[in-house]
């Protein structure tokens, strides 16, 4: 995701995701199961604002508009953001990348922040970077974060399972080497399996009381 590098992937599969992720093939074979599953763990009920991380063509932020929730979504293709906004108008989009500076908008917390199969295109130290400043700046206090993506329960499964060598510009995760890199962070991680592949991570905040008289 550094530098866009990636960009014309995505702007090349737009107008064909939705199909693919319904081939029950590879990763995607689950790919409704994990959907199911992030939302059952968000808990989000309606009048909550949700924030979407690599909304792609919209299909997760559909299950939280049919919930009654306020849904912004953020992508770096705009191929994407195009294919979202027009299935869904009422969902507030933004073209940024989730590893650079983000726009004024975005300077506000949500109830709730989700992911789907986006987190594996940067590596762990970026991923857990990335959910401390989630966590610090834009999740209200008892928020939660919820991603779904390619993972495996340990860093050996995924070797075993030859993950490793599929698409060397990708960073699978492993529940127990995620797990250990949030100790000391403040960041309390879960993770449920889906399928032998595809897992769904909980990730919640406790607040410092420095957190808590600074908001």
């Amino acid at each position: 995701m550094a530098e866009n590098s990636r960009l014309p992937i995505f702007e090349r599969w737009a107008e064909t995701y939705d199909q693919s992720v319904q081939t029950n093939e590879g990763m995607f074979a689950s790919y409704n199961l994990v959907i199911d599953e992030i939302v059952r763990s968000a808990q989000a009920t309606a009048g909550m604002r949700v924030l979407e991380l690599g909304i792609g063509t919209g299909n997760v932020a559909q299950a939280f508009l049919t919930l009654g929730c306020e849904v912004w979504g953020v992508d770096f293709s705009p191929a994407m953001l195009a294919k979202a906004r027009l299935k869904l108008p009422q969902v507030k989009l933004i073209q940024m990348d989730l590893t650079g500076d983000w726009p004024e908008t975005l300077q506000q917390r949500f109830d709730r922040i989700v992911a789907s199969f986006v987190l594996h295109e940067v590596d762990l130290a970026t991923k857990i970077r990335l959910l401390q400043r989630l966590v610090e700046q834009h999740l209200v206090d008892q928020g939660i974060i919820v991603i779904g993506d390619v993972a495996f329960p340990t860093a050996e499964i995924r070797r075993q399972s030859g993950a490793e060598s599929w698409d060397e510009d990708e960073y699978y995760w492993a529940a127990d080497e995620t797990i250990a890199a949030c100790a000391g962070t403040g960041l309390e991680v879960t993770f449920k399996q889906v399928s032998w592949c595809t897992g769904v991570f909980v990730v919640k905040w406790s607040a410092s009381p420095e957190r808590l008289s600074n908001d």
